[in-house]
């Protein structure tokens, strides 16, 4: 069964036009998928995730881009050591080391929930790399209202840290509105690791709890102008968190996509990648008065209106 579902993966990097490759950061060893050509987008993928997670959308982005997804430190296929640390601090180095490994200068840079808050991060650090900034549902906010995964943690039910084949089955549910299709067998292999992996992993979740600084600290050091993407029903990350991110970044443009969930890099697609092309291709245009106004982006209109 994992050769079944690991020839699948592999025939969705071969349609999305991706190559793996690795590279030594430190002790660890970093996987990482690659595709395109042109200025270079660093994708940061989310937690108990992988660079596989961007693999639909690096098929649209390396039309006219280079685009870099790595499996970070810990997660994927990459290594994870079990004495080390994989909370921010640790992983912010560790992604400082890669961006020097793959010699990048200036780059995109987009990060999804875990990822998000380390693509702010490092924008924050190190802003004059970051040719813009794409954060989709970004962890680290102090949540206006609490979601359900919030609210389930503080009753001592994280479903964010899979256990089963039925708490992966419950996790899909909650992280989409509409579950993509996904092959059984890739199902059951995901599955597996993440139980697998699953007393690490709630080890990481429970260190990514303490940011210090917070987020919204760094985000006024930001140079780069952004795009923030959220799910209206987000239930990992609430959307109430998005004006914040919004307010405390110098340069912003917010899409709230309608009828989406936690993975708006998966689901509701071109409801925002219109306006993160628009971006790339011209960054110097974004000035704190010439964004657009906020977006509530309808799915059911958003190929015509974008």
């Amino acid at each position: 069964m994992p050769k079944l579902a690991q020839s699948l993966i592999a025939f969705e990097r071969f349609m999305a036009g991706v190559k793996r490759h690795v590279v030594q950061v430190g002790d660890h060893r970093v996987v990482y998928s690659e595709s395109g050509q042109g200025e270079t987008i660093l994708l940061l993928h989310g937690f108990a995730a992988s660079g596989d997670s961007w693999n639909q959308l690096a098929a649209t982005l390396a039309k006219k881009q280079r685009v870099i997804a790595p499996d970070l430190p810990g997660w994927g296929a990459s290594t994870r050591i079990e004495g080390e640390s994989y909370g921010y601090p640790a992983q912010l180095e560790r992604l400082q080391n890669l961006v020097q490994e793959l010699k990048l200068d200036r780059f995109h840079l987009m990060g999804h929930s875990m990822g998000g808050f380390l693509a702010a991060a490092y924008a924050a650090r190190f802003p004059e790399q970051v040719i813009t900034l794409g954060l989709l549902c970004p962890h680290g906010m102090s949540e206006p209202v609490p979601s359900d995964l919030a609210r389930s943690v503080e009753q001592g039910d994280n479903w964010l840290v899979v256990t089963s084949m039925k708490g992966f089955q419950r996790l899909l549910n909650n992280l989409f509105v509409k579950r993509p299709y996904i092959p059984g067998p890739i199902v059951k292999y995901l599955a597996q690791l993440a139980v697998r992996n699953s007393a690490k992993s709630r080890e990481i979740f429970n260190e990514m709890q303490g940011n210090e600084p917070p987020l919204i600290q760094r985000l006024p050091q930001i140079k780069a102008p952004a795009l923030i993407v959220w799910g209206d029903q987000d239930r990992v990350l609430h959307v109430s968190s998005a004006e914040l991110v919004k307010a405390s970044l110098k340069q912003a443009e917010l899409v709230i996509v309608k009828g989406c969930g936690h993975m708006p890099l998966m689901e509701q697609t071109r409801a925002w990648t219109a306006r993160y092309l628009a971006l790339i291709g011209n960054p110097g245009d974004k000035g704190p008065a010439r964004l657009a106004p906020d977006l509530l982006c309808n799915p059911e209109r958003s190929e015509g209106s974008l």
